[in-house]
């Protein structure tokens, strides 16, 4: 019977020490994850789980090339002023993802008669410039515009008067008169606002207002000229006009664009 005892208390001994045992790494984990969580705590570090999404840089490639036209205003004037036969070509390139550079060229004859005087006028005038598209684009393919730009024109003029006749009734009767060849130059600034619309694939139609502003004097004091290539009446100095276009756009080559993506803020994950 002492045996039976003693045998069960040295068994109920040994059990204690093996769940001891074996509770006792679980222990020692818990104890060494504490100490750290706590100094992360005091250093002002959110121990809380977080998911961030990084900054992504992407990049892509946007349709360039040479977009050549005409200008069809000049048609309108030509109905209200059969004087002024006008043409003007256009064209720009695209530089950047909303900067393009622009150039426009023209030529202008202006042949008049009535019964003061005869005058005859040529010229050929260019302008050079930058246009930025205000507009954003709804996919990265969309060529269409709604631009803003500023150009330096420049034209040269000859002209002449084969004849004048000035009524005075002071002398008594008419004073008569002519202009010989005449060279003169022109500098301005013009403001551009505008758009442009593909109606087909590569083909565009536009309009803009124009806002030019003379830079140096062409009036002289025999005869002003009646009109300045590219810029207009040459007894003003400054002039407000509209232009519309036609154009086709050729697709020479592509513009890479790298955007950098703006970085997510972070999204707390509760604890569960």
């Amino acid at each position: 019977m002492i045996r039976i005892l003693l045998f069960s208390l040295l068994s109920s001994i040994l059990t204690g020490i093996t769940v001891q045992a074996q509770n006792k790494p679980a222990v020692i984990k818990d104890t060494l994850h504490k100490p750290a969580a706590d100094t992360l705590r005091k250093k002002g570090i959110d121990t809380t789980a977080t998911a961030a999404v990084k900054a992504k840089d992407s990049t892509y490639f946007l349709p360039g090339g040479i977009r050549v036209g005409v200008d069809l205003s000049r048609i309108i004037t030509a109905i209200y002023y059969p004087y002024r036969k006008e043409f003007t070509a256009v064209a720009d390139v695209r530089l950047k993802s909303d900067l393009y550079g622009a150039v426009e060229a023209g030529y202008t004859n202006t042949p008049y008669s009535d019964d003061n005087y005869t005058y005859k006028g040529s010229g050929a005038f260019i302008t050079l410039g930058v246009d930025y598209n205000f507009m954003k684009r709804l996919y990265p393919s969309e060529k269409n515009m709604f631009y803003g730009g500023i150009r330096y024109g420049f034209s040269h003029l000859t002209y002449e008067v084969p004849s004048y006749k000035i009524t005075s009734p002071y002398w008594g009767g008419n004073l008569t008169g002519s202009v010989p060849k005449t060279n003169v130059n022109a500098h301005w600034v013009e403001l551009v606002l505008g758009l442009k619309a593909e109606v087909l694939k590569n083909f565009f139609l536009g309009w803009s207002l124009r806002e030019r502003i003379l830079l140096n004097n062409i009036k002289t004091d025999e005869f002003t000229p009646l009109v300045m290539p590219g810029f207009g009446s040459g007894s003003k100095k400054s002039i407000f006009d509209m232009q519309y276009t036609v154009s086709y756009v050729f697709p020479l080559y592509k513009i890479k664009v790298h955007v950098k993506e703006k970085k997510e803020k972070e999204k707390k994950i509760p604890k569960r």
